[in-house]
């Protein structure tokens, strides 16, 4: 196992690389239709000089669609080798853009193109991991809550042994799970919330109080949003407490940091704020700069999406690892392919299989807050093993049509069509007509606020980006509408998901990607109220070849019965 991680980061990079070197070799004119490039860029100043190392300069390009963006560092062509330049800014409407390069690189030239960036450096991951290994393989006893980690051990108190459980099925969970915490000793304990229980209410009451017991506390995850918007939740813990907490974010640029005013942002990792803070959150980047712990706890936010490798490159900087977050949903994104379990995230190695995290490795989170009972019992036995439930709050929401009907629920919705696969214009016309229909109903959520919906509390989720651009076009602008990826972590009184292919047969990828388990959990999950699936009666039959391809194909096959049954 620990070889296979050491080599993690070099398989995740080749495909980036990869794709690189393959633009490289092909004829200009052969990227104008490319996503991931653009082309035709002809100079129409001279360089300036914006610094004393590097220069800008504008350039227009033909009439093309692009997925490169402002901020990012894209490689040119013609070159030798990849060869990246900074892209300032760009103009869609007057197809022009601004490019910045280190004088040190030579001056651009007058005609070029743009190909994907390069992978982002992770030296500092890879170092970092492989002294991990070597102290694993000396077995210094320095790295124990990974070693607990990588073993699978149950995890160690310092109260002595849990064996019921690490915390009991009366006790008040957030509490109970806060004592559990600071409890731990030199270990590793998993945290699975399903969506709308909690999580971050729970970890930054934890991390609060471990604070006022004079603990110091890292916090991380894959992005700078996910880190700010835990610090906010220890900001407000704290503040609801009356405890002084200094909190520190360290960012790569000011304007990825949380706002919040408790939140102090820096962009130096050594900056001297660091060092005297309770709590800093950044990503594993900084994080693996530490060669001894420098922390009592490493608290790891969307533990579902972060990977193995990176655990254990930044592990070393605390005593302690919570893992918080919830692998039935969105799994982490992989550009290489991994042997064996190191392509894992690391909730995801810790529950081993399991769909609910068993009791004696972690706690979960068995309340949620957000759907109603309609809809969180479909997700409870399609997902969590019927663990999941709703809590009163959550279950005395209401949604009443202009015509008197209870909407509340999940349902399938059975449109009718054939030979569509990326783009379904009758699941479009039957979402533009459900919208119509809902916005006007009343809708009372958990504090007992009545409201009636407008196109604000509606989301619309479609697989692919084909639907969603043909959805956008379609609908007021004002409705959401994107994939799973977009919406994870938001809510609305109602979700429409259109499912769009018409059938096995004409499924652009394959069986597990359209019937995801996560991805159906993370689309239905998101409503408060009502969630619709629209889909051709014909993905029920879609031939299935493994036990797996059943048991995918059988969840919405569950939720048709459910809906069934309750309308």
């Amino acid at each position: 196992m620990l070889l296979d991680l050491s080599q993690f980061h070099k398989r995740e990079d080749k495909p980036a690389y990869w794709a690189i070197f393959d633009r490289l070799a092909q004829e200009s004119e052969e990227l104008l239709d490319d996503l991931e490039c653009l082309q035709g860029l002809e100079a129409i100043d001279a360089p300036v000089q914006v610094t004393t190392k590097s220069s800008e300069r504008t350039f227009r390009f033909p009439e093309q669609e692009t997925k490169l963006r402002a901020g990012k560092k894209p490689c040119i062509k013609p070159a030798a080798m990849p060869e990246d330049v900074q892209l300032q800014s760009i103009n869609h409407d007057e197809r022009t853009l601004v490019l910045r390069r280190s004088h040190a690189k030579g001056p651009l030239p007058d005609r070029l193109d743009l190909l994907p960036p390069k992978p982002i450096r992770n030296d500092v991951l890879r170092n970092s991991l492989m002294a991990v290994v070597e102290e694993m393989i000396a077995n210094t006893g320095r790295v124990r809550a990974l070693e607990h980690l990588l073993t699978r051990a149950r995890p160690v108190f310092s109260d002595g042994p849990r064996p019921d459980g690490i915390v009991r099925e009366d006790d008040d969970l957030p509490n109970a799970t806060s004592r559990a915490i600071a409890a731990m000793d030199r270990t590793t304990l998993g945290i699975q919330g399903p969506p709308g229980t909690g999580k971050t209410y729970v970890s930054g009451l934890s991390i609060a109080d471990l604070v006022r017991s004079g603990k110091r506390v890292a916090v991380a995850s894959n992005s700078h949003k996910a880190i700010g918007n835990l610090l906010k939740a220890v900001a407000e813990r704290a503040e609801d407490k009356g405890l002084a907490c200094s909190i520190v974010q360290k960012v790569s640029d000011a304007e990825d940091a949380d706002d919040h005013p408790a939140i102090v942002a820096v962009t130096e990792n050594d900056a001297p704020e660091i060092r005297a803070a309770n709590v800093v959150g950044s990503t594993a980047w900084h994080f693996a700069r530490y060669d001894a712990p420098a922390f009592d706890y490493l608290f790891v936010d969307e533990a579902g999406q972060v990977a193995l490798a990176n655990i254990l490159a930044m592990g070393r900087c605390a005593h302690n690892i919570v893992l918080v977050g919830d692998p039935m949903q969105l799994p982490q994104p992989l550009q290489g392919s991994h042997p064996g379990d190191s392509g894992l995230s690391c909730l995801e190695y810790l529950i081993d299989g399991h769909r609910v995290i068993p009791p004696e490795r972690g706690i979960f989170l068995p309340a949620s807050r957000r759907m109603h009972p309609g809809i969180c019992q479909f997700i409870s036995q399609a997902v969590y093993e019927g663990r999941l439930e709703s809590d009163e709050a959550a279950a005395a929401q209401t949604l009443v049509s202009p015509m008197g009907t209870s909407l509340l629920g999940a349902r399938l919705e059975p449109i009718q069509h054939t030979g569509r696969s990326q783009v379904s214009p009758e699941e479009i016309a039957a979402i533009r007509w459900q919208i119509e229909a809902m916005v006007g109903s009343v809708y009372r959520d958990r504090k007992g606020t009545q409201r009636v919906v407008t196109h604000a509390d509606i989301l619309v989720v479609a697989p692919y980006n084909a639907q969603v651009n043909a959805l956008r076009v379609t609908l007021p602008p004002d409705i959401r509408v994107g994939t799973v990826d977009k919406f994870q972590g938001q809510e609305a009184p109602i979700c429409l998901v259109s499912m769009t292919t018409s059938s096995g047969e004409e499924m652009p990828r394959d069986l597990a990607f359209l019937f995801s388990l996560n991805r159906i959990n993370v689309a239905v999950s998101r409503a408060q109220a009502a969630a619709i699936v629209m889909a051709s009666p014909l993905l029920l039959e879609t031939p299935c070849r493994t036990v797996e391809d059943m048991a995918l194909v059988n969840v919405l096959c569950l939720l048709n019965e459910l809906g069934h049954d309750r309308f």
